[in-house]
């Protein structure tokens, strides 16, 4: 799960991208934001307020693979909601379960897989699989979701979110905030 080990050299150049994505995604749903790139450069700890929800985190804070882009949403007074999101140009099934991992690890309430190309671009098999045993798409037994996105500019230049058609019922954002 280490980002320094990116299967595409020049993955973390999409961070900033998908940080300004993940803001405007939340703030249009009335939500505060702070989010950080947290998977550039290399070897980078975990900022501690980012370990609010499982504080022994911060005993083993050298040692925690880091995601790519993590954040906290919150609206009013209610309590900070973690966001943490795994990028891959390409992704595939290994990127799934990576993103499983960090949701897992960190509690997180939000988690995404983002990309520049859908999915089912990069595998058919791993689509097919998906479709069969959807459940990879949730988390903390059926609780939660991740979230598989692709980077998405619309013609006035603004950076989103987007879901792409698909043979597989992809959870939504924007239904669940």
């Amino acid at each position: 799960m280490d980002t320094a080990h990116s299967s595409h050299p020049q993955e973390h150049k999409y961070y900033p991208l998908v940080k300004e994505a993940l803001e405007g995604q939340f703030k249009i749903h009335g939500y505060c934001v702070d989010f950080e790139v947290t998977g550039w450069p290399p070897r980078r700890n975990i900022p501690e307020r980012f370990l609010q929800k499982n504080k022994i985190l911060e005993r083993y804070i050298r040692a925690l693979p880091t995601p790519d882009v993590m954040g906290l949403v919150w609206q009013g007074n209610q309590n900070k909601k973690l966001v943490v999101v795994e990028f891959k140009v390409t992704p595939g099934f290994r990127s799934l379960f990576q993103a499983k991992g960090y949701d897992e690890l960190f509690n997180s309430d939000y988690t995404f897989l983002v990309s520049t190309e859908p999915l089912s671009e990069r595998s058919k098999s791993t689509v097919a699989f998906i479709r069969n045993n959807t459940e990879l798409l949730e988390t903390k037994r059926g609780l939660a979701k991740i979230y598989v996105c692709i980077l998405h500019r619309t013609p006035e230049g603004a950076i989103t979110l987007a879901q792409v058609a698909s043979e597989i019922d992809l959870p939504c954002i924007s239904e669940d905030l």
